[in-house]
């Protein structure tokens, strides 16, 4: 019997402070300097909403609050899919926003940064995906799904 195959299930966070998005400076698996927003893996028993609250905090130090759910993107690349939910989110304690430190347990995050969008669109070859800009597009659109949609269901 052929194992069954399962999409990658990912979450991610635009956080927007005077016009300018954090990201995240990481490597990527052939060691180029990419960006992204906080994004990560929904863990095994973990729900949407929680991956999203976990992931903004290992990859900015901070607790973060979701606001919206900005798109549900359907990635189809190469041998894999992956299914990207994309939250607006706000810091608890906006207190000192220039100075983050990750509290991120693998060590991947080398630097958190605010870029304009602009300086964004201008290093579109540093992207950690593409998604980045249909991100960023939807965003700027004034997309917003009420996080009421989203229905945790608990056995």
């Amino acid at each position: 019997m052929s194992s069954r195959f399962k999409p990658y299930l990912t979450v991610a966070l635009m956080i927007e402070h005077e016009g300018r998005f954090l990201v995240v400076e990481e490597k990527d698996e052939y060691d180029n300097l990419v960006f992204g927003f906080p994004a990560g893996h929904v863990d095994a028993k973990e729900s949407i909403v929680q991956a999203a609250i976990r992931e903004g905090f290992e990859e900015t130090g901070r607790q973060v609050e979701l606001d919206h759910l900005v798109g549900i993107y359907d990635y189809v690349k190469d041998d894999e899919t992956i299914l990207r939910f994309l939250f607006k989110a706000h810091f608890k304690d906006a207190h000192d926003l220039m100075s983050l430190t990750p509290a991120d347990p693998d060590g991947d995050i080398l630097a958190i940064k605010w870029y304009s969008k602009d300086e964004m669109l201008d290093q579109k070859d540093s992207w950690r995906t593409r998604l980045i800009g249909y991100n960023l597009d939807d965003y700027l659109n004034g997309k917003s799904i009420s996080l009421s949609h989203l229905t945790t269901v608990v056995p």
